[in-house]
């Protein structure tokens, strides 16, 4: 199971927190975890957290999104988060407002919710810079194959009691989705004395699969926000949100959202 919780922050003097903030609110989070926790939260290969700032227009705020993968780190998080007022910073206090109640699902319920997207476009918009690793080198923008590889591997890592393995529905996958629109620029994600390439903005990916592969293929979308798209999700990176249906704004869509 994963547990999503969202926050509205502010900064004491009102200023905009940048979003290269989420890696120290990432640091600020693992203290609040037993030390001997560490290696399971930040080791190599392993996502049971990830999180990312962006900012709403609509709200004009910042918003902080923190998913916790499993049980027990949900639970221990659970008196901490749910109480959240103040964050400290080593040269900043955040206010925080818990925005709702903290949104827990399974592996059963993005499953059944995949299967009743039965729409044959989806869109992406990639709310913190977003970026993959190929051939040893950055890759900036969204491919296909980028796409489904790292929803696959985050799959897997949330629910091993249903992994998504097979080399031939995978290759299918590739095969059956084509990205057929973008609005998306670079940006540079600092963090650690580094710039990180990566892109935010809107694709809109379409797909023409036999039924069985669409189901999956969209409960990876519903699936998406929970576990973020690309590298360093846990710091900040690749945060998204997802909707279903027709490519124009102004015409109706079912939104599945972070």
């Amino acid at each position: 199971m994963i547990r999503q919780y969202r926050f509205a922050l502010c900064a004491p003097d009102n200023t905009r927190i940048p979003r290269e903030w989420a890696y120290r609110l990432y640091g600020w989070l693992l203290e609040q975890f037993p030390e001997e926790w560490a290696d399971t939260l930040h080791g190599d290969g392993a996502r049971p957290i990830t999180q990312f700032l962006h900012y709403a227009k609509e709200q004009q705020r910042m918003i902080w999104t923190v998913n916790l993968r499993g049980e027990q780190l949900s639970e221990q998080a659970e008196p901490v988060l749910r109480t959240l007022q103040t964050i400290e910073l080593q040269d900043a206090v955040l206010k925080a407002e818990l925005l709702a109640l903290p949104q827990t699902v399974t592996a059963q319920e993005l499953i059944v919710a995949g299967n009743a997207a039965a729409a044959g476009r989806a869109r992406i918009t990639l709310l913190s810079p977003c970026s993959f690793k190929q051939g040893g080198r950055y890759a900036i923008f969204p491919q296909e194959t980028l796409l489904l590889q790292s929803l696959a591997a985050h799959w897997n890592d949330a629910f091993a009691n249903y992994p998504v393995t097979d080399e031939d529905a995978l290759t299918a996958l590739v095969q059956g989705i084509h990205i057929v629109d973008y609005d998306l620029h670079t940006v540079r994600y600092r963090m650690k004395g580094t710039q990180i390439p990566g892109a935010v903005g809107t694709l809109t990916i379409e797909n023409r699969l036999p039924l069985p592969l669409r189901s999956l293929w969209n409960t990876l979308m519903v699936f998406a926000p929970y576990s973020g798209i690309g590298i360093k999700t846990a710091l900040g990176m690749g945060g998204v949100q997802t909707s279903f249906g027709p490519k124009t704004t102004g015409e109706r869509s079912a939104a599945v959202s972070s």
